[in-house]
C-alpha cells in the first residue's frame, strides 16, 4: 500500500443480467456506509468504461450469453456441461488463456490502473482475471468474490481470498471446488438501497404505479432483457375471466413493451393491462402486486420475497436457475413453479379465488428480513482483510474447520453406517463359513478318534500276542527242566 493514501477497494461492475450489477451495488453502499471515511472506495464498470475497445464488445458477448440462456432451452446446459470435460477449473484457465486470452490481459491491465488494496468481484470472468493480476503484478492485493447465484458453479476461480456464499447449498459447492480453509464465507443476502429503502405500503406502491387497489395484481418479467416467456404467460392471462391486473415489465426489450402496449385498449373489461420498460425501483413494483412471475433469475426472485411478494418461477434456463428454483421454492416455500402458460392462469385464478392460499405463502416470506442486509456482514469483513489479517485468518480458519468438520462427520456417518453394513454382511458369512468349517473338523474328528481307537487295539493285540507267546515259551522251558530234575 502507498504511503499517505487510504486504503483503497475497487468495486467491479459488469453486466450479464443485472444480479451481478446489484449485488456489487449493495456491498459498495455498504462499504461507504460504513467506512467511506476510512478508505477509498472505486466503483467501475470494468470492461464497459475501458479505453480498450475489445472489453466493451466482450461485455456485449457476455449480454447476448445471457439473452441466449432465455431463448434456447438446452444452451445453458450444453454450455455448463462443456465446463467439466477437463475439469472445471482447468476448463476456466484454458479457455480464458486461450480463446479470451486478449480480455483476459486487457482486463488485467485495467486493474493495474486502479492499484487497489480489495478487488470486490461479483462475476467469473472478473474474478479470474483479479487472480491473474494477483499473481502475476501485486501479490498483496486481496481479491474477495461474491457469488450472486444460488450454487457455485466450477468457473468460481477457487484461487481467490475469499468468496462469500449465500445458502448451506453454494457454501458445499464451494467447498467441493477445493477452495482453500479459510477461504469460504457463508453471508446473508446482499440487499441494495432500492430495496432496503421501500418500505412503504402496498397501497402507496400501487398508487405510484397506477394499479387498481381493488383488483388481484400479478407482474410478470424475465430479466432485464425480457427474452424467455413473458409473451406466452401475458397472452395466456389475457384469457382469464376473474378480475386481474397484468404489470409486464419488459426491461430493456422495448420491442416486447411496444407489442403490449398495441393490445391495451382490446383487453377484456375485467382486465387492467400495464406495461413497464426497465426500472430501477422495479422492486417497488412487486411490492405494489401480489404475485410475481417470472423465470428463475436469482436477484429478481431475492428482490421479490424481500419485497413480501410470493414467485411464480416459469421457466429456469441454466442449472444456476434450477438451483435457485429448488432453493427458493422446494426449500423455503416461497411459491410455486409450472412452466404451461395454461396451467399458470389455472394457478393464478385460484390465488385470485382463494387469498388464503396467498397468506401462507407469505408467511413463508418473513425469514427474508431486509434489515438483516448481508452486504454489512461482508463490508466488516472486508474491513478485517484491510486492517487485522491476522486475525481475520485465524477467525476464517476457525469456522472453515467447524464446517470441514461437520461435513467430514456426515461424511463420516454415512460410511460409518455402509461399514456396518458389510461387517454384519461379513459377520453373517463368516458365521455360515464357521458353521461349515466346524462340521467338516467335527467329521474328521470323529474318524480320526475311529483310526485312534483302531491302532491302538492292533498294537494292543500285537504286544498281546507277543506275551503270551513269551509266556507260553517260559513255562514250556520250566516245564522241561522240571521233569528232568525229577529223572534225576
Amino acid at each position: 500500500m502507498e504511503n499517505n493514501r487510504k486504503p483503497r477497494i475497487l468495486i467491479t461492475y459488469i453486466e450479464a443480467g443485472m444480479g451481478h450489477i446489484v449485488s456489487a451495488q449493495a456491498i459498495a453502499e455498504a462499504l461507504k456506509s460504513k467506512y467511506g471515511d476510512k478508505t477509498e472506495i472505486i466503483e467501475s464498470h470494468i470492461l464497459r468504461d475501458s479505453d480498450n475497445p475489445i472489453l466493451p464488445k466482450y461485455e456485449e458477448f457476455l449480454v447476448r450469453n445471457t439473452q441466449w440462456y432465455s431463448k434456447f432451452p438446452a444452451y445453458g446446459d450444453i454450455q455448463f456441461a462443456s465446463m467439466h470435460i477437463i475439469g472445471a477449473q482447468n476448463s476456466l484457465k484454458f479457455v480464458h488463456k486461450s480463446v479470451f486470452s486478449k480480455q483476459t490481459r486487457a482486463t488485467i491491465e485495467e486493474y493495474a490502473k486502479y492499484n487497489p488494496d480489495v478487488i470486490v468481484c461479483t462475476h467469473y470472468f472478473l474474478l479470474f482475471a483479479a487472480v491473474e493480476y494477483k499473481r502475476k503484478y501485486n501479490h498483496n492485493v486481496s481479491v474477495v468474490a461474491y457469488c450472486p447465484d444460488n450454487n457455485v458453479h466450477g468457473w468460481w476461480d477457487n484461487r481467490a481470498d475469499c468468496i462469500y456464499t449465500n445458502n448451506p447449498l453454494a457454501t458445499k459447492q464451494a467447498y467441493e471446488l477445493k477452495f482453500k480453509n479459510g477461504h469460504v464465507r457463508e453471508a446473508f443476502y446482499p440487499t441494495r438501497n432500492d430495496v432496503i429503502e421501500a418500505n412503504e405500503s402496498k397501497e402507496f406502491y400501487r398508487k405510484k404505479f397506477g394499479i387498481p387497489l381493488d383488483k388481484f395484481a400479478v407482474v410478470i418479467a424475465d430479466g432485464v432483457y425480457a427474452k424467455a416467456k413473458v409473451k406466452k404467460v401475458c397472452t395466456e392471462l389475457l384469457k382469464t375471466d376473474v378480475p386481474i391486473t397484468i404489470c409486464v415489465l419488459a426491461g430493456k426489450n422495448t420491442k416486447l413493451k411496444e407489442k403490449f402496449d398495441a393490445l391495451k385498449a382490446n383487453v377484456k373489461p375485467n382486465i387492467t393491462l400495464l406495461t413497464f420498460g426497465f426500472l430501477k425501483d422495479a422492486p417497488q413494483l412487486y411490492g405494489a402486486c401480489d404475485l410475481f412471475i417470472t423465470k428463475a433469475g436469482p436477484n429478481a426472485v431475492l428482490d421479490s420475497v424481500m419485497m413480501g411478494t410470493p414467485i411464480l418461477i416459469d421457466y429456469c434456463a441454466s442449472p444456476i436457475e434450477r438451483a435457485t428454483k429448488k432453493l427458493f421454492v422446494e426449500h423455503m416455500f416461497c411459491g410455486y413453479h409450472f412452466v404451461n402458460p395454461r396451467r399458470i392462469r389455472k394457478q393464478v385464478e385460484t390465488l385470485v379465488n382463494r387469498p388464503e392460499l396467498l397468506r401462507e405463502l407469505k408467511d413463508a416470506l418473513s425469514f427474508f428480513d431486509k434489515s438483516k442486509n448481508g452486504a454489512d456482514e461482508i463490508a466488516d469483513d472486508i474491513a478485517e482483510i484491510l486492517w487485522n489479517r491476522r486475525e481475520r485468518k485465524i477467525k476464517l480458519l476457525k469456522e472453515e474447520e467447524d464446517a470441514i468438520n461437520e461435513l467430514i462427520a456426515e461424511k463420516a456417518d454415512k460410511k460409518l453406517a455402509k461399514a456396518e453394513e458389510k461387517i454384519e454382511k461379513l459377520n453373517e458369512a463368516a458365521a455360515k463359513r464357521a458353521e461349515k468349517i466346524n462340521a467338516r473338523a467335527n467329521e474328521q474328528a470323529m474318524k480320526i478318534n475311529e483310526k485312534a481307537e483302531k491302532a491302538a487295539k492292533r498294537v494292543y493285540d500285537e504286544k498281546a500276542f507277543r506275551y503270551a507267546a513269551k509266556a507260553a515259551a517260559q513255562k514250556s522251558e520250566k516245564t522241561s527242566t522240571d521233569s528232568e530234575e525229577n529223572a534225576s
